[in-house]
Formats: structure tokens, C-alpha cells, sequence
């Protein structure tokens, strides 16, 4: 059995906009090395979280075809926003958004009205 060192995340690109303890960068060496020697033509990353494995295949095209399954709502309300057509108005919400600790804690305890509502209070939850 082989020992591998210690995989510095920072080393490894950082394509989620999610940051989680407990992630799996650090597991994205050893998918690339598999991916690259099996090259699926579909790659399901199920309990997609932050999606890194997924990522990691689609931006590196390690897999023609990356599905994502996320059964949390909160998270799934972001990748379905992120990967529609509302990608952009998110963009924008991030960017413009002034954050301060009243202003947080205010849109946090509106009922969001839509999928991309929900998302951007989840990006301002996990952030």
C-alpha cells in the first residue's frame, strides 16, 4: 500500500462557489489521475455539494456528459440557478450586494419568491 502526501487544497483549483468543511478538493488529484485513465462518457456525482468532482470533469472534459444530483434544496437551488439562464442576475447579486450584518440578516428572513432568490440566500448563508 502506498502513502500519499497530503493534498494542499489551495493547490487545487477553486471552482464551487461553496466552501465546506469536509469538502472533496482534496480529493481531486486522484479523481483526475481515475477519470483520465477511465474517461466516462457520463460521470453522476451524487451528494453534489460543491460539486468539485463534477466540476473537475466538466472543465478538464475528463467526461463528456457530468450529471449532478443534490437532494439538499438549498444547494440544488443554486446549481439550478448557476447552470440556467438566471446565472448572470446571480453574478450581479453577489457583486452588488453590501454586506454588513443587518442587511444579511434581513434578506436571510424573507421568504424567497423564486429558485434564484433561494439561491442567493444560500451563497449568503454558506458565505
Amino acid at each position: 500500500m502506498t502513502v500519499s502526501k497530503p493534498v494542499n487544497v489551495a493547490s487545487v483549483p477553486q471552482r464551487s462557489p461553496f466552501r465546506y468543511p469536509g469538502g472533496k478538493t482534496w480529493l481531486v488529484p486522484q479523481i483526475r489521475r481515475w477519470l483520465s485513465h477511465t474517461k466516462p462518457e457520463t460521470l453522476i456525482e451524487p451528494f453534489t455539494g460543491g460539486g468539485i468532482v463534477g466540476l473537475t470533469a466538466a472543465f478538464e472534459r475528463l467526461s463528456e456528459k457530468v450529471i449532478l444530483i443534490e437532494r439538499d434544496e438549498n444547494v440544488a437551488a443554486v446549481w439550478k440557478t448557476i447552470l440556467g439562464r438566471n446565472s448572470q442576475w446571480l453574478v450581479n447579486q453577489i457583486l452588488e450586494f453590501e454586506i454588513d450584518r443587518e442587511r444579511v440578516c434581513e434578506r436571510l428572513s424573507e421568504k424567497p419568491s423564486c429558485t434564484r432568490e433561494h439561491a442567493f440566500q444560500t451563497i449568503l448563508r454558506n458565505r
